[in-house]
């Protein structure tokens, strides 16, 4: 099966970051977080400035710190509402 890359900058960056964050409340450093997912290191490194990578990694790290990737519908609605602002 090819590899499927993710290749939206500001969404890939969102997610990333949102990835990153839960590893660092967790105690989790880069390093450790890369290995736990089953990638090298210099590849989340790569990942991070490239601001592009493959999708199943993205998973693989968001499972370690205990997310989930979802499809959500694309509403400035529900962005509102997940931002607390409700009116």
């Amino acid at each position: 099966m090819p590899r499927r890359s993710f290749a939206e900058p500001d969404d890939f960056h969102r997610v990333l970051d949102q990835i990153l964050e839960a590893a660092t409340e967790r105690g989790i450093e880069e390093q450790e977080l890369a290995r736990r997912a089953g990638a090298a290191p210099e590849t989340l490194s790569r990942m991070k400035a490239r601001g592009n990578g493959e999708f199943g990694l993205l998973v693989r790290l968001a499972r370690v710190v205990g997310l989930r990737i979802a499809a959500l519908p694309d509403s400035e609605v529900l962005e509102s509402l997940q931002r607390g602002e409700f009116f």
